[in-house]
């Protein structure tokens, strides 16, 4: 049995949400090979509602899908430059409509059970796709969410009132194991002071960012996107230069600093690159916790009270301390095309065991094992969590707010994204958590 999540979010402020029972895949300087995901989009209709114009609906989706712009699959072979692609399971590129024996509702598990089932009955095996995307009319089954994703799975719901590309993208990024990203405000950049959660990071398409934004860095060493040449794991005190995390060139795009046992902070410059990353000039920090790269938080050592749209980058001279762990992080400058931020290690910094030191400052880190390929949703894990899923505990939450775990069959978490309102502005909103229980 594992817990599932489903969160109601609004227009106001976002929340982390409940963890994965899988342990976070662990990055040691490999390299993720070439992967092609295979998609399979498909259409449905509830027993007593149907989707409004169906031929429409599906020009839409194929465009959002696998459109040369704008789509799921130009964003990720822009994010990875290449190294993952999504691309239909087979000849059409969107299945259906077809009619699931079931009233409308919000019952993702009953929906996605009907569903796979329908698709067998068609010809389309479980074993033919990594992905199932089910697109379903919303008029009647009234969900308030802009789209579900699995955490390390393969499945997403997407209901067509909400339909937007920044929900396809985030959807799909939670199939890729990541949860949403948060911020972390720590006064004056005191990193052993308290710092408290804070909303979304806006720096991510998993932090409110929208599929105007990239992924961060330290997204992108979960699924193994940064070759070593591009990674720098800093293992003694120097000054390193950082080119743009995103788009095309060679250089440094990343350091991860040891804060102590398995908690990092990886150190990023973001420019505008193609279609990414227009609004998020300059350096960021974020705050690894227990080898979790899924689960990292921007650090944010500003009060919140500026409102430029990336007030929150790391100026020249500012700097992040940690004291009781001998690290320092400071911004030495920061420009359009590259930055160079001073590192400071001292001997509570440094990890047992840690990887091999970089061959100079600003340079390519030493290499590391072959490379294995990123782990692919495991096409067995479908939901299975039954209609009326036991509730098994709540855990608690930012401020009064909680969240509510249920059972279920699944091996992964499904969370909500956001509501139509917040998608209309393009992720840039923040959302804010209502508890929601199962129908």
């Amino acid at each position: 049995m594992q817990s599932t999540s489903r969160v109601r979010l609004s227009a106001l402020a976002c929340g982390v949400v409940l963890a994965s029972t899988a342990a976070p895949a662990a990055y040691a300087g490999e390299v993720a090979p070439a992967d092609r995901r295979t998609v399979q989009v498909v259409m449905v209709n509830f027993s007593d509602s149907a989707l409004a114009d169906a031929a429409k609906l599906e020009s839409t989706l194929e465009s959002a899908y696998y459109g040369k712009s704008g789509s799921l699959a130009s964003y990720y072979n822009e994010i990875t430059r290449g190294r993952t692609t999504f691309g239909p399971a087979g000849a059409d590129q969107v299945t259906g409509p077809l009619t699931l024996p079931v009233a409308a509702s919000c019952d993702t598990g009953r929906i996605a059970d009907e569903t796979q089932k329908a698709l067998a009955a068609a010809g389309v095996a479980k074993d033919t796709y990594d992905h199932v995307s089910i697109v379903f009319p919303n008029e009647k089954a009234k969900c308030g969410f802009g789209g579900l994703g699995t955490v390390g799975g393969g499945k997403t719901w997407m209901p067509d009132e909400h339909f937007s590309i920044d929900a396809l993208v985030h959807e799909f990024g939670h199939n890729l194991g990541y949860h949403h990203q948060m911020r972390l405000r720590c006064p004056d950049g005191d990193l052993g002071a308290g710092c408290k959660e804070d909303g979304n990071s806006h720096k991510s398409v998993m932090g409110g960012g929208g599929s105007a934004a990239g992924l961060t860095a330290a997204e992108l060493i979960h699924n193994k996107w940064l070759t070593g040449g591009e990674l720098t794991d800093v293992t003694k005190s120097g000054t390193y230069t950082l080119r743009p995390l995103n788009g095309e060139g060679t250089g440094v795009r990343a350091l991860r600093i040891p804060l102590g046992g398995q908690d990092k902070i990886i150190v990023e410059m973001r420019a505008k690159a193609g279609a990414l990353d227009g609004a998020l000039q300059g350096v960021h920090a974020y705050r690894v916790s227990r080898g979790d790269y899924t689960r990292s938080a921007l650090i944010d050592p500003t009060t919140g009270e500026a409102k430029a749209p990336d007030a929150d980058a790391l100026r020249a001279g500012t700097e992040l301390t940690d004291t009781a762990r001998e690290v320092s992080v400071k911004v030495v400058s920061s420009g359009k095309t590259q930055a160079t931020v001073a590192v400071r290690l001292g001997s509570g910094a440094a990890a047992p065991g840690g990887p091999a030191p970089a061959s100079a400052p600003g340079g390519p880190a030493a290499p590391g094992p072959a490379p294995v390929a990123a782990a692919k949703p495991d096409r067995t894990a479908v939901s299975e969590a039954p209609a009326q899923a036991p509730e098994s505990g709540v855990r608690p939450h930012v401020g009064d707010e909680r969240l509510a775990e249920t059972g279920g069959d699944s091996s992964t978490v499904p969370l909500a994204l956001g509501g139509a309102a917040a998608l209309a502005l393009g992720g840039a909103a923040l959302f804010a958590l209502r508890r929601r229980r199962r129908p």
